[in-house]
């Protein structure tokens, strides 16, 4: 079970200079030192400004303004099959089990047999990133350009899921999923001579 792990670096000690520096990554434990992987995986839909002119015109005082709404692996998933239908690469048909819950899965199914016409004035999109809180940098962000219906769909699909810590935006939030919890117990150790 993944939880078993869980509590794999209780009795660890930070190193000084590492915890001088605030480098909580490297802990001593059992006469090894440990460099534990604190990346995780996080998904998002997000919206950034439509564009409307084109060129490289910069004109001063502009601003534009991007969001950023954490989803469960399970949201995202379903966005991409959602995507896949929209691009004519897969078909719907209403008889397929998209969510687990019965109420979200009829909610998906009646909005895509009659798709209702979405406009709005601003770019959705899906993205996964690969990152740790404290990093100033994520290690991988892919982003996936999706329809207004299609994000309006993962809008309400997070909010029925009514999981607390996806309520925030970008709020570090790690999921209880087996991706993470496999890079939770990814580590490189090496004996420890004091």
């Amino acid at each position: 079970m993944y939880y078993d792990k869980c509590n794999q670096y209780d009795g660890g000690k930070i190193p000084p200079c590492s915890e001088f520096l605030g480098n909580v990554d490297t802990i001593i434990k059992d006469n090894r030192l440990i460099y534990r992987n604190e990346n995780r995986i996080f998904y998002f839909i997000s919206t950034s400004a439509t564009k409307k002119n084109s060129g490289n015109k910069c004109s001063l005082g502009s601003s534009s303004t991007l969001t950023n709404l954490q989803v469960s692996l399970a949201t995202f998933l379903i966005g991409l099959y959602i995507n896949e239908i929209q691009i004519g690469n897969i078909e719907h048909k209403k008889e397929n089990d998209i969510h687990f819950d019965k109420e979200s899965n009829d909610f998906i199914n009646k909005t895509l047999n009659q798709m209702p016409e979405v406009i709005v004035d601003y770019t959705p999109s899906l993205s996964i990133v690969v990152s740790n809180s404290n990093a100033i940098l994520s290690l991988y962000t892919k982003t996936i350009t999706i329809t207004p219906l299609n994000y309006y769909i993962l809008f309400m699909l997070n909010r029925m899921e009514n999981n607390p810590g996806l309520f925030f935006g970008n709020n570090a939030f790690v999921t209880d999923d087996p991706i993470n919890f496999c890079l939770a117990s990814l580590e490189i150790n090496f004996p420890f001579n004091s």
